[in-house]
């Protein structure tokens, strides 16, 4: 505004003192060394009250607060507020009118009312649910390219590794049953178990079956073992499996069941009923191929599919085309989201994660040598974690590929291709550690 001949008064609200950030110190301190900008503090309620600018700016321009509010706003800055509606100047907000919380819209105390709010890179959620305090939406780029929308990154962590209150108890970040396991395999559970945990949840169990009981719980203390009182998941065991199931926020289906025809019959009911219960489901490995032909329907804010290409064949019941071909794969993908209503997580060097409503994300981390067994039974654990904190089922498989991920690289590292399942495990911790 300087530059194209505005006379430009700037007034920091709050004063220096408030600054917390040494950018903005930084540029603060730039501002005041320039002879064409009038610069001002403005500590209190009063010195805001007495400011005449304020009402006989032509031009308004409200950069209070930033778009991460999340309280009432307190003083001086409310009364700022009040004095710049009540001014006759054209108002304009940038990114989010103070005191507008950016995702839900809710008024936090005072807000301005804006003629128009200039949001940066893309329009915040909650500004079409306070569009009297927004006026005109106007969407300015800031150099964000168009692939930060469908690449997966720490954006999409930030939900699930922020810390915890000190007023919370067990129970609040998740609790995840682990149904898995066969008359043979007795791994694949424990290792989705165990990566529920390192992901951060407070209470997991599994329910398998009597043989390979004794196994899980050998693999860890911390795991809670329940047996389905069968030598492999059938119908027999359906009853108590749900009675497990209504203790927890989030049931992991499929880890090592097999494929016996008894086993799928007790899949399609459980899932049933669990669908009518509106639960929250991660469907994965040989829980997949049950589903095939079944014409089930899913929810897709409650529900994560996370198959292979080879499962992805299985579950849509053709031919799918070229495997390396990534808009291929996102076609694919899509085509059994929409005929089972459900959010696909499909693994790959490349994981493709799509919703029925055509959104697609992308993620990038991970390694080669992830091909050994198991790193798909500890995303599966990662993904319930995440499914269990209500942020909706595309947000959560969208993070948890990118964990999953980023777990695999850092044990690429230190043990090049010769990781085991694990080894992930170890680094989860450390991938979620926030920045």
């Amino acid at each position: 505004l300087h530059e194209a001949g505005a006379k430009v008064e700037l007034f920091l609200v709050g004063g220096k003192r408030a600054i917390s950030s040494p950018d903005a110190l930084f540029n603060w301190s730039i501002l005041q060394n320039l002879d064409g900008i009038y610069t001002a503090e403005l500590k209190t309620e009063s010195a805001v009250s007495a400011c005449s600018s304020i009402e006989k700016a032509d031009i308004i321009i409200d950069a209070l607060l930033g778009f991460g509010l999340r309280s009432p706003i307190r003083e001086p800055i409310a009364t700022a507020v009040r004095a710049i509606n009540k001014s006759t100047a054209r108002k304009y907000s940038i990114d989010v009118p103070t005191g507008i919380h950016s995702e839900t819209g809710e008024v936090l105390g005072v807000a301005v009312k804006a003629d128009a709010t200039i949001t940066l890179h893309a329009p915040k959620m909650g500004l079409s649910k306070a569009e009297q305090y927004v006026g005109t939406l106007i969407v300015a780029p800031i150099g964000i390219p168009p692939e930060a929308y469908t690449i997966c990154g720490a954006g999409d962590l930030w939900r699930y590794n922020r810390p915890r209150s000190s007023h919370a108890k067990k129970g609040d970040f998740g609790r995840i049953m682990v149904i898995g396991g066969s008359d043979v395999f007795s791994g694949a559970p424990a290792l989705a178990g165990m990566a529920a945990y390192r992901a951060g949840a407070d209470l997991v169990g599994v329910v398998a079956p009597d043989g390979v009981v004794p196994a899980i719980r050998s693999y860890s203390p911390n795991l809670m073992v329940a047996s389905t009182g069968t030598r492999i998941l059938s119908p027999d065991a359906v009853e108590l499996v749900l009675q497990y199931a209504d203790r927890n926020d989030v049931i992991a289906l499929g880890p090592g069941l097999g494929r016996a025809e008894e086993t799928r019959a007790a899949v399609l009911d459980i899932l049933k009923s669990l669908m009518d219960k509106q639960r929250k489901i991660v469907l994965d490995a040989d829980g997949l191929k049950m589903i095939a032909g079944s014409g089930i329907k899913f929810n897709p804010e409650n529900t994560v599919l996370t198959p292979h290409w080879g499962e992805l064949r299985v579950i849509v019941g053709h031919d799918l085309g070229d495997s390396s071909d990534l808009n291929n794969r996102i076609a694919r993908a899509t085509e059994a989201a929409t005929l089972y209503d459900s959010v696909v997580l499909l693994k790959g060097a490349t994981d493709v994660i799509v919703h029925p409503d055509g959104r697609f994300k992308l993620n990038k981390t991970g390694c080669a040598a992830m091909t050994v067994g198991g790193t798909g039974d500890v995303l599966t654990g990662i993904t319930a974690t995440f499914l269990s904190r209500g942020k909706g089922a595309f947000p959560a498989a969208s993070a948890a590929a990118f964990v999953s991920g980023l777990a695999g690289e850092r044990a690429f590292e230190k043990y090049g291709d010769h990781i085991v399942a694990t080894d992930l495990l170890e680094e989860i911790p450390a991938v979620m550690r926030p920045s």
